[in-house]
């Protein structure tokens, strides 16, 4: 059985607990799928898709929800979900829509879970990092996550990113698993190219620095990131050039929700995709994760192509990764890289630290990051981490 180097035992599982609804159109579901759950309902919805899609404007004029709450998208914090989930509480609410992007369903699902299990948000340990609650008796209230964008892949996974005083945390526990997600692509055609874009380079993130640190036990996985991304790559370039593409939108909403299912992690170490780390500090400075992603990416595939067997194989950058991005023949590692580069910068991300002119030095920016995530980020080292934010 392949481990890392550090000699981590590779995830064995994965979980998939949320039924998904997919298709052009399924947003009229939505209804059906609270009736089944029953009232009195809340919906928490992201303003500016409110205004921005005609059909959601509709949807929420159709559900009549008891608690309306439409918010920007915005990180939230962990009162503001510990209101919501006492305002919920008082309403007697039975079922949750949540309507946006990745921040707004954090907050639904947070405040859903706390109905039910008000502990989950307070005593927190001060610092960043997981917060990893105890097992719970029971779930919280059921969600009906409806994603208008297609990156996070909140509407499928079991976390909350919430900010926490001076640090972001990521809240993970078994209740905030949406119930249902109805994943419908029509509402994703408002989105600017450059969201667009920066959604399926996280979704590229997400299934290749895996697939290049870390070995599987079972080629099947390789197998398995590597057909998402031969899908997702050219479906961007299209959605990017023609935003009402709905098979090209479909495809990137589609990759967004399966991939964060993890799959292509089964037998990798369950923290693989350890880049996800640093760009967190990048992103709790108020950077957008799509010029945090196109820097600390490069600086990845650089770190592999000069040999860094911690941050990744080179032999699998040049096989998998060349096959990934369309490739022909047999790429060097070198090869590889620059076809990575091309396309961040294709998609209109920088791709050198410089280019984000931040406050922080490297020295600080690695401090944050240990600080908050050295545990997931073992075996890779701080020096590892330092590398990625010291530029080329």
């Amino acid at each position: 059985m392949t481990t890392t180097d550090g000699g981590a035992d590779p995830n064995p599982h994965w979980w998939v607990p949320t039924r998904v609804v997919f298709g052009a159109g399924r947003v009229n579901d939505v209804p059906l799928e609270i009736e089944r759950i029953g009232r009195p309902l809340a919906v928490v919805v992201d303003e500016h898709a409110l205004e921005a899609v005609p059909a959601l404007a509709a949807l929420v004029e159709r559900l009549s929800p008891e608690v309306l709450v439409r918010r920007a998208a915005t990180t939230p914090t962990r009162g503001e979900a510990e209101l919501l989930s006492g305002r919920l509480r008082e309403a007697g609410v039975r079922a949750v829509c949540a309507i946006g992007g990745g921040t707004v369903l954090d907050l639904a699902k947070a405040a859903a879970a706390a109905v039910m299990l008000p502990r989950l948000l307070t005593g927190w340990e001060p610092g960043g990092g997981f917060v990893l609650p105890e097992p719970a008796p029971r779930p919280g209230l059921p969600v009906v996550a409806v994603p208008t964008t297609a990156a996070t892949g909140s509407e499928v996974n079991a976390k909350a990113s919430l900010a926490d005083g001076p640090d972001r945390r990521f809240l993970v526990h078994w209740s905030l698993f949406p119930r249902v997600a109805v994943v419908d692509p029509t509402l994703h055609t408002s989105l600017p190219p450059a969201l667009t874009a920066e959604g399926a380079v996280e979704t590229l993130a997400r299934l290749l620095v895996p697939m290049v640190s870390d070995p599987p036990v079972s080629p099947l996985t390789d197998e398995v990131a590597i057909g998402q991304l031969r899908a997702v790559l050219p479906a961007a370039e299209r959605a990017v050039a023609d935003g009402d593409d709905l098979e090209a939108r479909g495809t990137i909403a589609l990759a967004a929700s399966v991939s964060t299912f993890t799959v292509h992690q089964i037998g990798r170490h369950m923290h693989s995709f350890w880049v996800w780390y640093p760009i967190n500090t990048l992103t709790a400075l108020g950077l957008r994760k799509g010029p945090a992603l196109g820097v600390l990416l490069t600086r990845w595939a650089r770190l592999v192509v000069d040999g860094d067997k911690l941050a990744g194989d080179a032999g699998r950058l040049a096989d998998l990764g060349g096959r990934a991005l369309g490739l022909v023949g047999s790429p060097t590692p070198t090869e590889v890289a620059d076809a990575l580069v091309e396309l961040l910068r294709g998609w209109g991300f920088p791709t050198d630290i410089e280019e984000l002119d931040l406050d922080l030095d490297a020295d600080e920016l690695t401090e944050r990051t240990w600080r908050a995530w050295s545990e997931p980020l073992r075996p890779r080292t701080r020096a590892q981490v330092a590398a990625l934010f010291r530029g080329a």
